[in-house]
Formats: C-alpha cells, sequence, structure tokens
C-alpha cells in the first residue's frame, strides 16, 4: 500500500483541479472542490483543430499550435495566512487573495484581477449548421474587482463586490472592410455571487466522488461606450449605457462504483439582447442565452491511468439581422479525456472533443483559428504539493 501510495495521492490532482484549471471556472467559483492547499502546476503541449470539409466561416483551419498554463495555489499566503490563487493561460490571467481576518465576523475579503489580452469576438448567428459572420475582430479586457462575502452553516455562500473594467478591440485580416468596430470603453459595476457547496471526497483517491457546487451570478453593468457597431448595410447599433447579465455553473458528480463516477458539467448564462460584444465573445456559445454541457463518466484504470468519455451539448441563442427576430440551435459532439501518472510531479494528459458547432474557442492567442474536431496533448509538472 505504501509503495502505491504516491500513484494515488497523484491523482488527486486530475480528478477535482483540472476542470477548475481554466480561467472562467477560477473567475465564477467561489469555494470549489481544492484537494491541494499548496501547488505550482505547469502544463505544456500542443492543440490542433481540424474543420468539417473546406469550411464554411472564415477561421476554420486545420491547424495545430502550442498551448501553455501555469496554475499557483496557497492557502497560507504572507503575514495575513490567506489564500493566493494565480492562473495564466491561453484563456486568460487570473489573481486572487482572499483574507477571512480583514473584517473579521466570518466575512471574507476578496481581492482579485481579471485579464483577457487575447479575446476574439465573432458578431454573426447561425443558418443552418452555418455561422453567418457579420464581423471578426479582437479585442482584450482587464478588471479588477473586489467583494465581501459570507458562507451559511447549511452551505450557502453569498458575495456582493463591486469591479472596473477597461476594453479595446482593434481588426485583424479577417474583420470585413465595411465593419464598424466597437470604440474602446471602460465599465464599471456590481456583482453577486450565491454558491452552494456540499461535495464529499474519496478519501483513498482524494478525489470528489459525489454532490455538487452550484454557482449563480448576476451583474448589473454601466459603461462610457460611444459609437456605432456592425456593417454599413445590415444592422449597426449602440451599446447600451446600462445592462443586466446572469450567468451559472454545474459540478455534478454521482458514483457509479469504486472505480467511477459519472460526472455533469454545464454552464449557461442570459444577458440583455443589445448587449452585442458580451453576446459576441468566441470563448463560449454566442447569443444573448446559452448553455454549455458534458456528460462525463471518469474511469480508473489501475493507479496511474485515468480516462473520461463524454459528451457534449451546446446552445445558442442569437440575433439575426434586419428584423429577422432570433435564432435557437443546438449543438451536440463527444470526446475523450485521459490522463497517464508517470510519477508524483508528472502526468501526461491528452484529450480529443468533437463538436457540430463552427463557433469553437481559438487555439491560438495571434489569430482566430478554430475547427469543429480539436485536440490536445502536454506534460504536466508539479511542485510543492500539500494536501489539506
Amino acid at each position: 500500500m505504501n509503495r502505491n501510495l504516491p500513484l494515488i495521492s497523484l491523482a488527486v490532482l486530475f480528478g477535482a483541479s483540472v476542470t477548475a484549471q481554466s480561467f472562467q471556472d477560477l473567475v465564477d467559483t467561489r469555494n470549489g472542490v481544492h484537494p491541494y492547499a499548496s501547488i505550482l502546476q505547469f502544463e505544456v503541449g500542443a492543440i490542433g483543430t481540424l474543420a468539417d470539409g473546406s469550411g464554411h466561416s472564415a477561421g476554420l483551419e486545420d491547424e495545430i499550435s502550442w498551448d501553455s498554463r501555469i496554475y499557483y495555489r496557497d492557502e497560507a499566503f504572507g503575514s495575513r495566512r490567506g489564500t493566493f490563487e494565480a492562473y495564466a493561460g491561453r484563456d486568460g490571467i487570473f489573481a486572487g487573495f482572499t483574507d477571512g481576518s480583514m473584517i473579521g465576523d466570518d466575512t471574507l475579503t476578496r481581492f482579485e484581477f481579471h485579464a483577457r489580452p487575447w479575446m476574439f469576438y465573432r458578431d454573426g448567428f447561425y443558418a443552418g449548421d452555418e455561422l453567418s459572420q457579420n464581423g471578426l475582430f479582437e479585442g482584450s479586457d482587464y478588471e479588477g474587482y473586489i467583494g465581501f462575502g459570507r458562507p451559511s452553516p447549511d452551505g450557502l455562500y453569498v458575495e456582493f463586490g463591486s469591479y472596473y473594467r477597461t476594453l479595446d478591440f482593434k481588426s485583424s485580416d479577417l474583420t470585413p472592410a465595411a465593419y464598424t468596430l466597437p470604440e474602446d470603453y471602460t465599465a464599471y459595476g456590481t456583482r453577486m455571487y450565491l454558491e452552494h457547496r456540499a461535495v464529499q471526497m474519496d478519501r483513498r483517491r482524494g478525489m470528489p466522488q459525489q454532490g455538487f457546487v452550484m454557482t449563480v451570478i448576476g451583474e448589473r453593468e454601466w459603461n462610457d461606450s460611444d459609437g456605432e457597431i456592425g456593417r454599413v448595410v445590415g444592422v449597426r447599433t449602440r451599446l447600451p449605457s446600462a445592462v443586466w447579465r446572469a450567468r451559472g455553473r454545474l459540478e455534478w458528480y454521482i458514483p457509479a462504483s469504486d472505480a467511477t463516477t459519472w460526472e455533469v458539467f454545464v454552464t449557461g448564462g442570459m444577458q440583455d439582447k443589445k448587449d452585442r460584444l458580451q453576446n459576441s465573445e468566441g470563448q463560449r456559445p454566442l447569443g444573448s442565452e446559452w448553455a454549455d454541457g458534458s456528460l462525463r463518466m471518469r474511469m480508473h484504470l489501475g493507479e496511474s491511468f485515468v480516462v473520461t468519455p463524454f459528451a457534449s451539448f451546446q446552445y445558442s441563442k442569437t440575433a439575426v439581422p434586419l428584423g429577422g427576430g432570433s435564432s435557437k440551435d443546438y449543438f451536440f459532439g463527444g470526446g475523450v479525456e485521459a490522463f497517464l501518472h508517470l510519477g508524483q510531479s508528472m502526468s501526461i494528459h491528452g484529450w480529443y472533443s468533437y463538436l457540430d458547432n463552427e463557433n469553437r474557442p481559438s487555439i491560438s492567442i495571434a489569430n482566430d483559428v478554430r475547427g469543429q474536431h480539436m485536440f490536445y496533448l502536454g506534460m504536466v509538472m508539479r511542485f510543492g504539493a500539500s494536501r489539506r
């Protein structure tokens, strides 16, 4: 048993934290599942795309690019012994510090910095399975946030906060000459989090075995945006001076056997139909209403190999120009993810994913490159891992 303990403890990280290691999960989750009190993790690999047929939309290509990310967590950071968390990857940059003693009385004070330097916007709608594009362009945004939250005895956590954000935009090789870009602007707003966590860990593997984490987020935002967005021929609009947004996420773990656990991961959101920029962000489903979910079956094949086949689902509600109302579209797919643990500090991570949606995250930070088929193979290295 002692001889196998390093490999068993190694599996802890990837059952619980791999799903939290994305920019958006760190921004949205307040008190997620973290098996380690401290860890520094690097991942580097190659990511690629394959487009169905010749592709209908600009940006659909067969391409391979480098991919990397870094994640750090310390729950006893500095003289205040608070929790510091940082992440940097293709999808964004995050840094956050949580202090439970600054105000006292069980109130958590949270400071966060969010940055998305490599944003791709896809202003468009669907005609059948084809993404009809009004305009593709690039941008970046940077946000500072401060919030105050308190947990309740029944597991519900409530947090209120305020944020300030700057947004910049520029054209790309895919931007039509007749498309008017939005002007750079700043925004500020208030945000509320409601999160309920009830997760039971597998003590032998240190991984989520059953239970759920559910988070609901509401925003009210004001901005100083000016100017119009869109094509000269077609519908050109202005952003409203104030908008509302709501989004949520769910992690649900259902045990099937000692070595198999069902995982249900769902994110979704609703926002103002006139919130044209938010509705065009290309790293998630497009539209004023959207959902992105997966049903996964995590299987432990021995003590060093974890394989997770999954089925995927997406929903988008996009506005059709020239008074055409809105279009509701559904997309389906699937894939498989796997980890091979080579020791306490190193693992091989790979996955393949297919979705019949022409709008998928770009694999490059330099250009908007995507495809219905996506695949990845990389190496993960960990340092200073300390179990709770």
